[in-house]
């Protein structure tokens, strides 16, 4: 039974590195797509759109500790203006624009990690 109970403990560990967030990051004139592990800090993916009406609007997608989204566009948007989306899960920040406010998704790690506590815990009493 310590052997079951150690296995499970390491399982959670090893898998641990998972709960780093993934996000889109990369810069393009397009909706671009590169998906990247984000350093522990980070707890959000963002979108950054720079309207530029001549050159094309400039796309930038990055991971982000603490963010800010920012749908203030009324009127006329100026040349240089932009506005930047924030989301939290993983590559959540594939689109371009969402209607839904971020929410929290339960990642694959999340789920994994408390179906294994859960286990734990329905072993802890048997031994």
């Amino acid at each position: 039974k310590n052997a079951a109970l150690l296995f499970l403990v390491a399982l959670a560990v090893a898998t641990s590195p998972a709960w780093a967030l993934r996000c889109h990051v990369c810069s393009s004139t397009t909706n671009c797509k590169q998906p990247q592990t984000c350093p522990a800090s980070s707890r959000y993916c963002k979108t950054m759109t720079t309207v530029e009406p001549l050159a094309g609007n400039l796309v930038k997608k990055d991971c982000a500790d603490s963010c800010t989204s920012d749908y203030s566009q009324h009127g006329q948007v100026s040349s240089g203006s932009g506005f930047t989306q924030c989301c939290q899960g993983d590559l959540c920040n594939e689109k371009l624009s969402s209607a839904a406010p971020a929410r929290t998704l339960l990642s694959s790690a999340t789920l994994g990690l408390a179906l294994t506590l859960g286990l734990l815990i329905l072993m802890v009493p048997s031994l």
